[in-house]
């Protein structure tokens, strides 16, 4: 799901009118180009003895911040590659695009802005993304790729992803299956005097051991969050195995900042606990400490870091699911990876005064099992709009949460094959 809104916040004037003015005259051809002085590597270290093994999942393998020349710009496309021996079914299951979303650095599955899954091509070896438009603010866009191993591994492999050296192979200055390097809107493709390579070089070892527990996610809740005072919270979340086998339980504690950990169970309608909610009966304003406990099926057990949370007695109106909505602009859209259908979330009290900056939770479950969540925030009118977007055909019932209230509203989305 990507918030098609946020490709066009922080554009500046004459970023804009730069963007129009290649549209218009329709610019193809690069006449400048990215060096690799536009690609700020953030080194991936891994330390001496770690490995992955087979069926693990949002490990970080490529860090790196991308600068535009001038204004703003947009990356269209984006390859990788490997300097290593692992790639596709051969240590590699799939990579994934993220930028960085809240807390600087990866976080990963429910925290940074999932992109999507590369592609893969065997021809020129290269993991790629394309046509995604994503905006790159003279701020910079930093940009994660995570890695999944695969299941059937027969043997140990290595990975060092880079992102290579300009190829364009018909100099026409657009994306085409088996070029290499990043395109942007404004033709200054890259990186065009040097590949951008992580330093360090992982193992991935195949074998049947399992010894890391699951990584278990709060994704309606973020570090430093302040929510009003009420009587209940919904907090909603996401888990998953690291590893071969599956999550056992989750549970969360919540207690005032300091204070014992008090773990408690959380309520799922997965066996797998791909979602989970809990809900949170709120005993006064203060700082409060959350985490999560959870177990696999092999006893392997993790524990997250603390997430630091304010309950305020001014922190803005509370949600009324009554006077909220959720609705979308179709009922059917084509599972393409292309076509997009729009889900409007209208956030209001129970006066029906609109909501700004509430945490929207948007989730479905797919046909193929698949639980596709995320959150944004809504705008100063109290509307978020989300473009929802699948290569899976079936049935997508939409659960939406808005600062832990649960809508009444579940609509339903069909994506149909072509």
């Amino acid at each position: 799901m990507k918030n098609v809104k946020k490709w066009f916040q922080n554009i500046n004037l004459i970023g804009l009118v730069l963007l129009l003015g290649l549209f218009i005259f329709g610019i193809t051809n690069y006449v400048f180009s990215s060096s690799s002085t536009n690609f700020t590597l953030h080194n991936v270290v891994f330390e001496p003895n770690e490995i992955w093994r087979r069926l693990e999942f949002d490990k970080l393998a490529l860090d790196v911040t991308i600068y535009p020349n001038d204004g703003v710009d947009f990356l269209q496309s984006l390859s990788i590659m490997n300097l290593a021996n692992a790639y596709y079914k051969k240590g590699l299951e799939k990579l994934i695009l993220w930028t960085d979303e809240r807390d600087i650095g990866f976080q990963g599955v429910g925290v940074d802005q999932r992109v999507g899954e590369a592609k893969w091509d065997s021809s020129s070896s290269t993991w790629y993304w394309d046509d995604m438009g994503l905006i790159v603010p003279e701020s910079g866009l930093r940009l994660f790729i995570s890695a999944e191993t695969e299941k059937n591994m027969d043997d140990n492999r290595t990975v060092q992803l880079v992102i290579p050296q300009l190829t364009d192979n018909n100099d026409n200055g657009v994306f085409d299956i088996g070029d290499k390097g990043a395109f942007f809107y404004s033709g200054d493709n890259g990186p065009t005097d040097a590949e951008v390579a992580n330093n360090d070089i992982l193992s991935i070892r195949y074998g049947d051991d399992d010894n890391l527990g699951p990584k278990s996610v709060i994704t309606n809740l973020f570090n430093g969050h302040t929510i009003t005072l009420r009587d209940s919270f919904t907090v909603s979340g996401f888990s998953r195995d690291q590893g071969r086998l599956y999550t056992q339980w989750v549970q969360i504690s919540i207690v005032s900042q300091g204070s014992a950990d008090n773990w408690q169970d959380v309520t799922t309608d997965r066996l797998d606990f791909g979602r989970w909610t809990y809900n949170w009966n709120i005993s006064g304003a203060g700082s409060y400490d959350l985490k999560l406990k959870s177990r696999d099926l092999e006893e392997n057990e993790s524990i997250t870091d603390i997430i630091s949370i304010t309950v305020a007695d001014n922190g803005g109106g509370i949600v009324s699911s009554s006077q909220s909505e959720v609705s979308l602009d179709k009922e059917e859209s084509l599972a393409n990876g292309k076509i997009y259908a729009n889900v409007v979330v209208k956030t209001k009290d129970s006066e029906g005064n609109p909501l700004a900056n509430k945490n929207v939770e948007l989730s479905y479950l797919r046909e193929d099992g698949y639980v596709a969540k995320n959150t944004q925030t809504t705008d100063e009118t109290g509307v978020l709009v989300w473009g929802v977007i699948s290569e899976v055909a079936g049935e997508a019932i939409l659960t939406a949460i808005v600062d832990g209230v649960e809508m009444s509203q579940h609509p339903t989305l069909l994506f149909v094959n072509e």
